[in-house]
């Protein structure tokens, strides 16, 4: 294998013009957030450039399409909704999608600067999860309706204080952003048990059961990353005097993009059920949904939407 693929590419630098001292300290800060490997390295950076000489990890690049296509899918198929009942559910799912792009340049360089965009970009889809979806939460007072958009600037407040922390202590970022998921499946739990919609009554075990498996993977990537690949070595067999390889795996988190994004697709199917029948009195759609494929083990939901027959 040539030495080419084996290293990564130049790195990657900004020329500071002799100008100014503060233009030289910024072309600095930039340079040091741009460079390739600046950001925290997965275990797949083990064998980093090896397919692509461009891209340092190109499973957990790759991985990332889910993440990008998902949400818009269903902003297609809810998109006569969104143009006339509620346009502001299309923001999480442009976030999800924001994220995906985010994370794919972030594994593809690995520079502070990609990390952090992920990061942030993760934790403003959290909120505006929230802000969109909190009007139909049944636990939501109907009279504080008239409040909604009190409410949504005090959660883009928020949020935008504590992104400024996200830039404090990067290598903590992921680990918070991991436990924000406990009270998240918590309301995702509450939500789907108070909805009386038939539908969504299994999504929080599914939903439970892909997040579980996509955070074990996540842990075994991030912490046990060493012992993954010592299984790379080579075991000698004494009983019959056969060598035997056992390879390891550093393709945990690429494993995780894709459980991660199943979860939320289907956390995005639930709440837009909900959101259509809480607001049933201010349309006349009727939603079925569907499978495809229509029978498997692993079984993408959708919605097809339609107008009421009694309106036609």
């Amino acid at each position: 294998m040539s030495n080419y693929l084996l290293h990564p590419p130049a790195k990657r630098t900004f020329l500071a013009p002799q100008i100014s001292q503060p233009l030289q300290s910024i072309a600095m800060r930039l340079d040091r957030w741009l460079d390739y490997e600046s950001g925290h390295a997965w275990c797949e950076s083990a064998y980093k450039y090896q397919t692509i000489s461009v891209v340092a990890e190109f499973a957990n690049t790759v991985t990332n399409l889910p993440l990008i296509m998902l949400p818009l899918l269903n902003v297609l198929l809810i998109k006569p909704y969104i143009e006339t009942v509620n346009c502001i559910v299309i923001m999480p799912h442009i976030l999800l999608t924001v994220n995906g792009i985010a994370s794919t340049y972030y594994h593809a360089t690995l520079n502070l600067f990609g990390q952090l965009i992920d990061e942030i970009s993760i934790l403003w889809l959290l909120m505006m999860c929230l802000a969109a979806y909190f009007p139909v939460f049944s636990f939501y007072p109907q009279q504080y309706h008239k409040y909604i958009g009190r409410v949504r600037c005090a959660i883009a407040i928020i949020t935008m204080v504590v992104s400024t922390f996200c830039f404090v202590k990067p290598s903590l970022n992921a680990l918070v952003l991991m436990l924000w998921s406990i009270p998240s499946i918590a309301i995702i739990r509450h939500e789907a048990a108070n909805a009386g919609i038939p539908e969504i009554i299994n999504s929080p075990r599914k939903i439970s059961v892909l997040w579980i498996a996509a955070s074990i993977c996540w842990v075994s990537d991030r912490v046990f990353c060493d012992f993954w690949l010592f299984l790379e070595s080579n075991y000698l067999i004494c009983s019959n005097n056969t060598a035997v390889t056992i390879s390891g795996t550093p393709y945990f988190h690429a494993l995780f993009h894709l459980l991660s994004s199943l979860a939320a697709y289907n956390v995005f199917i639930m709440f837009s059920l909900i959101d259509i029948c809480r607001r049933s009195d201010k349309h006349r759609y009727r939603y079925r949904i569907k499978y495809f494929p229509e029978k498997g083990l692993i079984r993408l939901p959708y919605i097809v939407l339609n107008l009421d027959c009694k309106y036609l």
